[in-house]
């Protein structure tokens, strides 16, 4: 096994599975399946198993992720945990690979944007609590950079997370 990827590498798009396939040789390596819309992410696995993850874009065909290309760099939302195989739990964030559980050593998250902390505060109130992503799709920002920016405010005392089946959920303190 090699060492797992920390970042993504861009490889191109393809019409069919197979074709797009061929564009991955390394770990982390990154395609798209694109015919009139993106269909799916092909990804070779960043752990260095070998196996190609396929992650559905298509809400059409099921649960799909929510890709965001910005400034070059993708983002994929939610995460993408793997429950068979080697078990894998990771982030694609502005092309890092953020690990969960193993591998965390040595993540490197995207540089922090203060600026974002106002538009945050801007689509919150006090009565209700919003989940992270809906307030991500309002500001049109990256779920994951908005979630880091709602985490800083909860310790800061400015927001407060909701509890057991609202955990994920945010409104302003003082509710």
């Amino acid at each position: 096994m090699t060492s797992p990827a920390r970042k993504i590498r861009w490889r191109g798009t393809g019409e069919y599975r197979d074709d797009t396939e061929a564009l991955l040789e390394h770990p982390g390596d990154t395609a798209a399946v694109i015919r009139t819309r993106p269909r799916s992410l092909l990804i070779r696995c960043p752990d260095g198993c070998g196996d190609t993850l396929v992650v559905n874009l298509d809400p059409r065909a099921g649960k799909a992720w929510s890709l965001t290309v910005r400034d070059e760099r993708c983002t994929l939302y939610p995460s993408i945990w793997r429950e068979d195989g080697c078990r894998s739990h990771f982030i694609v964030w502005r092309d890092h690979i953020v690990w969960c559980g193993r591998f965390e050593y040595g993540n490197e998250e995207p540089s922090y944007d203060g600026r974002l902390e106002a538009k945050v505060i801007a689509a919150l109130d006090e009565a209700t609590y919003r989940s992270g992503s809906d307030i991500a799709i309002d500001i049109d920002e990256i779920p994951w950079d908005v979630l880091r920016v709602l985490r800083r405010l909860v310790r800061g005392g400015t927001v407060e997370e909701g509890d057991k089946g609202r955990r994920g959920h945010f409104r302003l303190a003082g509710g």
